[in-house]
């Protein structure tokens, strides 16, 4: 079992790999991961494939799927990072890591950021709401509605 902090990069690779199908730096980022994945070697065939599967699942879903698709493909995609970093001795861990994890944040130039540990990364909605004085920050990859904010009463200012 891998930690928590190489978990979390695995995480957010699988979430790239959907994110970035389909989009212009795809070509470029697939053949990196595929590299990534075969540890600097001949790319595997079966990897290459599992992208190309994954793009144009991504690429066929319709609206009301697409949601589904993309959460299988992430998990599938995290667990194919998991085991390439379980296979690993702990000291080619850390480094492995730390390219992919390089590799996801250097995937497009003004791309979305992937949620970094703590944090959240989510396909569905999400509410964040602060009160009594406090503040939620966030970055949101999508759309975002706004309600009319909370008025503060006379003896509040």
């Amino acid at each position: 079992m891998l930690p928590e902090a190489l978990s979390s990069i695995a995480a957010e690779a699988g979430l790239a790999v959907v994110e970035t199908a389909g989009t212009e730096h795809w070509t470029l980022f697939g053949e990196q991961v595929a590299s990534w994945l075969a540890r600097g070697g001949q790319a595997d065939r079966a990897d290459l494939a599992r992208l190309a599967e994954t793009e144009a699942a991504l690429r066929a879903a319709v609206e009301a799927s697409s949601r589904t698709v993309a959460a299988r493909h992430a998990m599938a995609w995290q667990g194919r990072f998991t085991a390439v970093l379980e296979q690993l001795s702990t000291d080619e861990r850390h480094p492995a890591a730390t390219h992919l994890q390089r590799l996801v944040r250097d995937r497009s130039a003004g791309g979305a950021p992937a949620a970094s540990a703590p944090g959240v990364v989510t396909g569905e909605n999400v509410r964040f709401q602060a009160d009594r004085g406090s503040l939620v920050v966030g970055v949101a990859n999508g759309d975002v509605h706004f309600t009319s904010p909370f008025r503060p009463g006379p003896a509040q200012g």
